[in-house]
């Protein structure tokens, strides 16, 4: 059987840090024994154990100083050594009539937390057999010489030794755990968003290779109803400019496409960067009031990506629709653009007058595809994905006085105004 991996040595570093404050405490127990308590021990027999548990201990620093892939087995020889070294200890020291023995107790609270279950099944029963060989192995004189004065001030010490162990190692474990547990679940969500990606990027590029075909037939049609006599010049103008913004769309999704290859990226000025945006609003939104509010963007400018603008044309639109669906009396929207140079970003807000975004999707919104009014989320799922992968961050929320408003918040350069392109 395969044993489980655990992503980084680092989480196997408390248990051999803690060791070393483990090992002092020994020392001092044993010192303590030979000048204050004056107990007839082995000493250099305890002297010699401690010195290579402190030797294989350093040994383990060394191994694990640097983050690596390690197995569980790793956190099993640990659990191990422990059992092993503290029953030699307590072997020389009165065995089963120390008032430390209790201490067995801790390798199976670390494993606990650390090791699977058959695993936790062999340090149990390890610790067990460690308790009982020193039962075994107990002499009667050692009972009858036993000083319970000095039982009970041990057992009072294990004490606060055991209380010292779990809070530092235990419970850093615990946390350590947590954190990993978190990371993967952050990683794996990361990972089922790029698929979906990926997805309606290959959906994407079919639709825009279906519909090339289409548009040079309809665009024919319309050439020939040129030559028809009798026909509505409106309704042709109206086709003919619609023709007309499908080419547009699709051979600047050609060109983006051709760039996103290329991973082509540019440092623009922000003033400029706004220009554009506002020229692209007014070309594909040409019957829509929008109200613009830019602060001072001079000598400002920020990383800009092939596919930075049509993720804010996404949400424009979904803001345009919302207006024109649900108010369409006052029919507008507004957005605002404003620098925060204390934290290097600038800010676009674009808010709609329409019923705003409905509580039980608000949350969901932009992180995956969830039924919404007017479709899947599918724009506000691409713009989050897009700004999240270029450094920005998007926020969905509802103003105060009615609307949905989308935040975006991009990162803004160092000014260098030689460096207009990269």
């Amino acid at each position: 059987m395969q044993s489980k991996t655990i992503k980084s040595s680092q989480q196997i570093r408390p248990i051999v840090k803690a060791r070393f404050s483990f090992i002092v405490l020994q020392l001092i127990a044993i010192l303590l024994s030979q000048f204050w308590i004056q107990s007839e021990l082995p000493f250099l027999t305890l002297y010699a154990i401690v010195a290579l548990e402190t030797a294989l201990n350093v040994m383990f620093v060394y191994l694990y100083r640097t983050n690596r892939n390690v197995s569980i087995n790793a956190y099993f020889i640990q659990v191990v050594m422990d059992i092993l070294f503290l029953t030699a200890l307590l072997y020389f020291s009165g065995g089963a009539s120390n008032p430390f023995v209790s201490l067995l107790l801790l390798p199976i609270a670390i494993a606990s937390v650390t090791l699977p279950k058959h695993l936790l099944l062999v340090v149990t029963l390890l610790a067990m057999s460690a308790y009982s060989s020193l039962l075994l192995t107990l002499s009667p004189h050692d009972l009858h010489h036993m000083n319970m004065e000095q039982h009970l001030f041990g057992m009072w010490l294990n004490f606060l030794l055991s209380a010292f162990v779990v809070v530092l190692v235990v419970a850093s474990l615990i946390k350590a755990v947590n954190k990993q547990e978190k990371l993967v679940s952050k990683q794996r969500e990361d990972q089922l968003r790029q698929e979906q990606l990926l997805s309606l990027g290959a959906a994407a590029a079919q639709f825009a290779h279906r519909l090339a075909t289409p548009l040079g037939t309809v665009h024919l049609i319309s050439e020939e109803l040129q030559d028809i006599q009798t026909y509505d010049e409106s309704l042709f103008n109206q086709l003919d400019q619609e023709l007309s913004v499908c080419r547009r769309h699709l051979d600047d999704f050609r060109a983006m496409a051709e760039q996103v290859k290329n991973n082509s990226k540019q440092s623009l000025g922000s003033q400029a960067f706004i220009n554009d945006l506002r020229q692209e609003v007014q070309l594909s939104f040409p019957s829509t009031k929008v109200i613009w509010q830019v602060g001072e963007l001079a000598n400002l400018s920020l990383m800009v990506a092939p596919i930075l603008m049509p993720a804010l044309l996404n949400l424009i639109q979904n803001a345009v629709l919302a207006s024109n669906t649900d108010n369409p009396n006052d029919f507008h929207i507004e957005i605002t653009v404003a620098p925060h140079i204390a934290n290097n970003t600038i800010v676009i807000s674009i808010r709609d007058h329409g019923v705003g975004f409905a509580n039980d999707t608000l949350l969901q919104l932009g992180s995956e595809l969830v039924d919404s009014k007017h479709g899947l989320g599918m724009g506000v799922f691409l713009s989050h994905v897009t700004l999240d992968k270029l450094g920005g961050q998007l926020k969905l929320y509802n103003h105060q006085q009615g609307g949905a408003v989308a935040e975006v918040i991009l990162p803004l350069l160092a000014a260098q105004p030689e460096l207009d392109n990269v």
